[in-house]
């Protein structure tokens, strides 16, 4: 690393201007703030999702017009192996910026008592969150090794890898998020210093309980919304933009020195 990585200007610390980033599950709860963060910091976005067809794009279009950024959209099934490749690719072609950093936020629940889950589900399930996020990253930095560029890499995990969730028995989600702990440390040990290719920084975030429309089922339930507001120290319940600033961290110079760690963004959940 040269000086001029960590003495970069202050200002300059949360910009992503002359990269690509890109994100999975852009259309979802954390996915779509955090695109409009990172169009509105001057980063260029590649959005990949499953829905063939999104009504709703030109909200993200509009955002990168009026930043200078632009923006891109392919329906793409994470735990397909050739497909990722493909669509990956082609996005690649399209962009006047390298491709520096990626956000996986795809990923999928289930809450299903242990003694009755189904062994497809369980298996779907991890094949989506854990298999779908290794093969998007193995892809992406593929493209930034061809590159010779630098990048860094956000799994978004959750604190239900660190902790058994009370009251909510999701055995398979909580394991497919531990699981995507362990895999940012690997690949960062792998990535970060190696001979042929600049560093590529790969770190986790592990969000708390968040509104989205995956928790709206359990968050409208009184009981189990009371339960969740106690289970952290500032009584509530996340909301999605809030994940936005913690991310731009991860991706911009700001954290140049940070890799294989995980950001805890839970309300203080896990430090009771």
């Amino acid at each position: 690393m040269d000086s001029t990585t960590y003495n970069v200007p202050t200002k300059q610390l949360f910009t992503l201007q002359e990269r690509t980033i890109l994100v999975t599950g852009g259309l979802g709860g954390v996915g779509s703030p955090v695109i409009y963060s990172i169009l509105e910091s001057g980063g260029d976005v590649i959005c990949l999702d499953l829905s063939p067809d999104p009504k709703d794009l030109d909200r993200f279009h509009a955002i990168a017009s009026n930043h200078g950024a632009q923006f891109f959209y392919y329906s793409l099934n994470v735990t397909d192996e050739h497909q990722v490749s493909k669509v990956i690719d082609e996005a690649i072609s399209k962009l006047r910026h390298p491709l520096r950093g990626v956000v996986t936020a795809a990923g999928t629940s289930g809450k299903i008592d242990a003694v009755d889950y189904p062994a497809d589900a369980f298996r779907k399930l991890l094949d989506v969150n854990v298999m779908g996020t290794f093969l998007v990253v193995q892809a992406a930095v593929r493209v930034m090794q061809r590159q010779k560029v630098g990048g860094s890499v956000v799994l978004i995990a959750s604190m239900s890898g660190s902790v058994a969730n009370k009251g909510v028995n999701t055995s398979a989600y909580n394991s497919s998020k531990s699981a995507i702990l362990q895999l940012a440390r690997s690949l960062a040990m792998e990535w970060g210093n190696s001979p042929n290719h600049p560093p590529i920084r790969v770190n986790s975030l592990s969000p708390g309980y968040i509104y989205t429309r995956l928790s709206e089922v359990d968050t409208s339930n009184e009981a189990t919304r009371k339960l969740w507001t106690e289970g952290n120290m500032l009584g509530r319940i996340s909301h999605a933009e809030e994940y936005r600033a913690p991310i731009l961290f991860l991706l911009g110079d700001g954290s140049s020195f940070m890799t294989g760690a995980d950001l805890r963004v839970d309300g203080g959940h896990c430090a009771w």
